[in-house]
Parts: C-alpha cells; structure tokens; sequence
C-alpha cells in the first residue's frame, strides 16, 4: 500500500486484518485526542495514562465491531470516556475501602498536556488556563475539552456521553462561565488579557 496517501480509512482496514500500520497510525492520530478525555474525568495523570492504554486495548481488540458508518473518533471517544467512567468508579471504591488518606485531587495539568486554548495564550497564562480547567467539574471539564480541544459536534458528544444536547449545550456555557470565574480568582485584573 502507498503510504504517502494512507487514509484514516486505509488504517481502520489495515488494522482491521491486524496489520501494524493500521494501528500505529490510529494511535498516534488519537492518542493525545484520549488523553484530554481521559484527565478530564480521572484528573490524574498516571491513571489518564492507564485509561488511554486500556481504551486502545479494548479498540484494537474490537476493531471487527467499529461500523464504518459512524465517525470513527465518535466510537473511539465513547470508549474512552466508558473506560474512564469505570476507573473512575473502581477508584473511588478503593479509597472508599481504604484506610489510608484519599488521594489529592488537585491536579496540576502537566507542562507536555496541550488543550485548545494553547493557541489563546501564551507563556505562564497556558498554567493558569489549566489551573481554571483541572477546577471545573467533572462533566463541565469533559463538555469543554470534547468540544472545543477535540472539536466534536453537540451530536458527537451526545453520542460519547450519553447526555441530551439542552445538557451539552448548558454544561459548556456554565463551563465557560466557570472557566472565567476561576480564571478571576487566579489572575484578578489579568483575566481581561485572555478574553
């Protein structure tokens, strides 16, 4: 096969018969696209980590099932917010059973995570941004980064998620508000500067 016009199509059939290629190239184009969802919900690099490698064990193992219909970013995304909603839960099953100290939750986003608003600021502003995001909730977080980071359609995260798109639609702008409000808390008058 001709690489220099590999497809997203020619590797979702490559990797479909197990080729290499396919798979390498589908991680790759996706793998940062998982990350973003996957800390959105777990809000914890190392576990975001282990979602993003099981999401793309269980895709790659049912590769077979994708309906070339769909989008395949729309099949990938719902697996990996699956796969991350159930870490989720077994996590906090295990502080909950545990007597140690639950784990801190204030999660600074790490220097190598690129979202959407990269592009909007520049500099010690990029921190301060994350900072805001890692603050909002868990479905207000999610709703942001799948719409605007990812750039799926309201359709497009109904299918990820599960929600109504009044939902979506209120979850983004109540993110955004919150999104500003937490960026007033942290740069005061310099909020302005990123508007």
């Amino acid at each position: 096969m001709d690489k220099s016009n590999y497809s997203e199509e020619d590797a979702i059939e490559s990797a479909m018969v197990g080729q290499e290629d396919g798979y390498r190239y589908l991680l790759t184009k996706y793998q940062r696209y998982a990350f973003s969802i996957a800390i959105g919900i777990v809000r914890n690099e190392e576990n975001a980590e282990e979602v993003v490698q099981d999401s793309f064990i269980r895709i790659f193992k049912h590769i077979s099932k994708f309906n070339k219909s769909g989008k395949f970013s729309t099949w990938l995304y719902r697996i990996v917010y699956n796969t991350a909603l159930t870490s989720l839960r077994r996590k906090r099953k295990i502080d909950f059973l545990s007597l140690n100290e639950p784990e801190n939750y204030d999660l600074e986003i790490p220097a190598n995570y690129s979202n959407g608003f990269d592009d909007l600021v520049k500099g010690d502003k990029v921190k301060f941004v994350n900072k805001a995001i890692a603050r909002l909730s868990e479905a207000e977080n999610l709703a942001l980064i799948l719409y605007y980071t990812n750039e799926c359609s309201i359709i497009e995260i109904s299918q990820i998620t599960g929600w109504n798109t009044s939902t979506i639609k209120t979850r983004l702008y109540r993110g955004r508000q919150n999104l500003y409000l937490e960026l007033s808390k942290l740069l005061g008058n310099e909020v302005k500067e990123i508007r």
